[in-house]
């Protein structure tokens, strides 16, 4: 009985252990971190090493993901026993790049839970291990609303003589969590489903193929293009347009068909001539007529325009032209990357790029301005301007901490925001 009171009373007194308690503050889902709050409860330091990262899904540990991530910071003693001695905050992150990647290969995962240990040794020199958290959702991509991106390869091309067969594929179609489905309509009445369907054959006309990709999470993407089939001895119709193919509602076009021609410069077909032409512009509203006519879209969207010229001797060549149209106000996007995401330890730097696209999709035009914040440190410029629809910027940190830099981009067509997370782990005391 002595010798139990003397093992685990006298060696505790003489030999005592940090009492440290850790409170969980808060979360941003947003940009992945927590918040922490570190402080001893007897008079023991502590000196922190880092923290240890266990990812589940359900009850299953995924043992390829657990991580032990440095970070060294430093705990005061309290001067009272049993009150809270000074408070060290901490802003953790949630995950780390191995964890989205995991994420990404694994699209019917739905939740991501997350365990995370503080690890240290105290004054005394003992080994200290301490759970913050506790299946904390760490990453929850079950609701995704990110669309796919759906495109169509054509074999040998979209125009030809009747008979004329055509190959599509999907291949190029691609989605952050994985494509599900793959339905095709091949503007003729027949539909068929895959990544590749089979070789499909057209008579004279002129066709909207619509591909539909669908996401395991029900997002869909759509890609269109017209195959237009011509008769032996058939005109060729040339669309041209201007001032372009995208522009922002109410957009007005102007076609342009004096380029098209019948077969062999007319002595193909026994002298003929074109003698009308017939505009589709993909909106609903009536047709065109004329080698140059207009059309004001209203409304965003894509449309395909179809022209029709017909010879005098009742042949018919097509050509087709994709109008895209945008609502006023539809900003740019912009995206955000820092490399690397955690800095050295007591202060660093990371390059911070901003890659900038209009509201068609494409690179915005050299020297649109670019306007970076941080939240601390310091940045070599805070104003930049694209080239090849990107600006770049180097944040330096000094101060522990996880830091938010931001950028916002100014256009006619509106303006858009982003940010990315930087840690930075504290200083070896």
């Amino acid at each position: 009985m002595g010798c139990n009171w003397l093992s685990l009373g006298l060696l505790n007194i003489f030999d005592p252990q940090a009492q440290i308690r850790v409170n969980y503050t808060g979360m941003n889902l947003e940009v992945g971190t927590i918040a922490l709050e570190v402080y001893s409860l007897n008079e023991v330091e502590f000196i922190g090493s880092g923290f240890k990262y266990e990812y589940y899904v359900d009850t299953t540990k995924i043992t390829s993901l657990t991580k032990t991530v440095g970070a060294t910071f430093y705990v005061a003693p309290s001067t009272s026993p049993g009150t809270p001695g000074s408070i060290t905050t901490i802003d953790l992150l949630l995950y780390y790049q191995e964890v989205q990647d995991y994420i990404t290969s694994n699209p019917l995962v739905t939740e991501l839970t997350c365990t995370i240990s503080l690890l240290g040794t105290d004054g005394a020199g003992h080994s200290i291990s301490k759970s913050v958290t506790v299946d904390l959702p760490a990453i929850q991509p079950g609701i995704d609303f990110e669309p796919p991106t759906a495109v169509i390869n054509v074999t040998p091309g979209t125009t030809g003589t009747e008979p004329f067969t055509v190959i599509f594929d999907a291949y190029g179609s691609t989605d952050n969590r994985g494509i599900a489905s793959y339905a095709w309509n091949f503007g003729d009445g027949t539909t068929a489903t895959g990544v590749m369907p089979a070789a499909h054959t057209y008579t004279n006309g002129a066709y909207i193929v619509k591909l539909t990709v669908t996401d395991y999470f029900g997002n869909v993407g759509v890609a269109l293009v017209t195959i237009t089939v011509g008769e032996a001895g058939a005109p060729t119709a040339v669309i041209n347009v201007t001032p372009s193919t995208t522009g922002i509602a109410p957009f007005t076009v102007y076609f342009d068909a004096s380029q098209s021609s019948v077969a062999g410069g007319g002595a193909g077909c026994g002298s003929c001539s074109i003698v009308s032409y017939s505009w589709n512009f993909g909106d609903g509203t009536p047709n065109g007529t004329g080698m140059t006519t207009s059309h004001t879209y209203t409304a965003a969207g894509t449309y395909i325009v179809v022209l029709t010229v017909t010879d005098s001797n009742g042949n018919t060549g097509y050509d087709s032209e994709t109008i895209k149209v945008n609502a006023a106000g539809v900003p740019n996007t912009i995206t955000l990357q820092a490399i690397p995401t955690t800095v050295t330890a007591g202060g660093g730097t990371s390059l911070i790029t901003a890659t900038v696209k209009d509201a068609g999709g494409n690179p915005v035009t050299d020297g649109t301005v670019v306007t970076f914040t941080t939240t601390s440190g310091s940045l070599t410029s805070y104003s930049e301007t694209t080239v090849s629809g990107i600006a770049t910027t180097t944040l330096t940190l000094s101060n522990a901490g996880t830091e938010t830099i931001s950028s916002t981009v100014g256009a006619t067509s509106g303006a858009a925001f982003a940010n990315v997370v930087v840690y930075c782990p504290p200083p070896t005391p």
